[in-house]
């Protein structure tokens, strides 16, 4: 617990350091590895956004909780264009010589995007720590690898490893809400669709535009799972602005900018509409 309080500024840990390690204490007595994992994860993240001044009473992050849930979203539809080349590229590994490279970045891809699904289903902070944590080893290798390096390795994955970080650092009290549908089964039923979207594509070529299905079903998909209250804290064009940028960024690497476009036109207005509500009712109310 010691080295968790370390990663807080000294001000800050001088004052709350006993009260984190209290309540840190009292959630994991008796509590399994994973429990302990999941609130050590809480306190790391807490602690960079102290030191980044990304608290939900500031502006920065009610910004960053108003992007997260779209971020999320782009995030799931790159790693399944990375699995996708994962799995194009294994079908002829007969021509390759680092074939554990290939291997290493899409099982990174595949953590992300399980990651993905956690978050859009009710379980944000490990969904979204596992998301960062995939993407962080397949950026890794790619930048490692031979014939990519790291100038190859911030394009191609570096918008994704943003997006994933402001999911990170979205406050807690501001992460979006679980929903009564995000059940097991929910789980479950996300996992096999992203499945299906991500192998059958990557087996079986389909001609253009058709190619671009996947990363439109996908995207789409993302919004539905996300929901309505994805949009409720887009209340300035700045937010909206924002919330579009992960899935430019990530359309313009999968080249499917234009499959991408349709979601952006769906949920834009209705982004304006619902902010233009929530601006006549008044300040949101914080969730938890």
């Amino acid at each position: 617990m010691t080295n968790l309080l370390k990663l807080y500024p000294a001000s800050y840990r001088r004052e709350f350091g006993d009260e984190i390690a209290d309540a840190y204490r009292e959630a994991t007595d008796g509590a399994s590895g994973t429990a302990r994992m999941r609130e050590a994860a809480d306190i790391a993240g807490h602690a960079l956004r102290m030191r980044l001044g990304l608290g939900s009473a500031g502006r920065t992050g009610r910004l960053l909780a108003a992007v997260a849930p779209f971020a999320v979203i782009a995030v799931g539809v790159y790693t399944m264009f990375l699995t996708r080349l994962t799995i194009s590229a294994l079908r002829i590994t007969d021509r390759m010589d680092d074939i554990g490279s290939v291997v290493l970045t899409g099982a990174g891809g595949v953590a992300a995007l399980v990651g993905v699904v956690l978050a859009l289903t009710g379980r944000w902070a490990v969904g979204t720590w596992t998301a960062l944590a995939g993407l962080t080893a397949s950026f890794a290798v790619q930048a490692l690898r031979p014939g990519l390096g790291l100038e190859f390795a911030v394009f191609f994955s570096g918008p994704a490893f943003l997006s994933a970080l402001v999911a990170v650092l979205c406050p807690p009290d501001l992460r979006p809400m679980p929903r009564p549908r995000a059940s097991k089964a929910g789980v479950v039923a996300a996992l096999a669709g992203a499945a299906v979207l991500t192998v059958e594509p990557a087996l079986w070529s389909l001609p253009h535009p058709l190619n671009t299905l996947p990363t439109l079903l996908s995207s789409l998909a993302g919004l539905l799972l996300a929901g309505r209250q994805a949009f409720t804290r887009l209340r300035t064009a700045p937010a909206v602005l924002l919330a579009s940028l992960p899935f430019a960024a990530v359309g313009i690497i999968v080249g499917a900018l234009d499959a991408l476009l349709l979601p952006l036109v769906l949920a834009l207005p209705l982004a304006a509409v619902v902010g233009v509500r929530n601006r006549r009712r008044g300040p949101a109310t914080p969730s938890m």
